[in-house]
């Protein structure tokens, strides 16, 4: 155990931390390929150009999701590092409530989108779209799991670690 957090979860990060890193790899894989035939060949492939795509876009949803905590994130801080404690819980709370309302709501128009892409194919790999943009999906019930999980934390005793 790390800390007080449960062997499995510390595995399952692990294996998340492992899957963005080989995404990542995946993406500069193919870019240097992807250069190589290019610039070095003068032989361009086309199917380089669109694994990068997906890889980087897995790769970007996927980190986002699983491997930056949701305090990690970028945020508009200039105001709330200059209050106080409670009031940051405050924002801290209605910030939660707002993105966990915003992203429940995407949530099913979100999954409509993807059944709506499952007729679509990309135009080199042939890879079926929704297996492209379904990292999002992923992303935004991560994220909203991430977020009730923060609000629960500021709403309990010891809600200082969660601001």
């Amino acid at each position: 155990m790390q800390g007080n957090i449960p062997h499995w979860l510390v595995m399952l990060k692990r294996g998340a931390d492992a899957v963005g890193v080989l995404l990542f790899l995946a993406a500069f894989t193919g870019f240097i390929v992807q250069v190589f035939f290019r610039y070095v060949l003068n032989s361009p492939i086309a199917w380089t150009e669109e694994a990068v795509m997906i890889a980087f876009i897995w790769a970007v949803f996927w980190s986002a999701a699983f491997m930056v905590p949701i305090k990690g994130h970028v945020t508009f801080d200039v105001v709330y590092d200059v209050v106080s404690d409670n009031t940051r819980r405050i924002f801290a709370i209605c910030c939660m409530l707002a993105l966990i309302a915003a992203f429940g709501m995407l949530i099913p128009h979100t999954w409509d989108y993807l059944e709506f892409l499952q007729r679509r194919r990309s135009p080199v790999l042939r890879v079926q779209m929704h297996w492209v943009y379904g990292c999002y999906i992923l992303f935004l019930v991560a994220f909203t799991i991430q977020a009730l999980y923060r609000l629960w934390g500021l709403l309990r005793p010891g809600w200082r670690e969660h601001i």
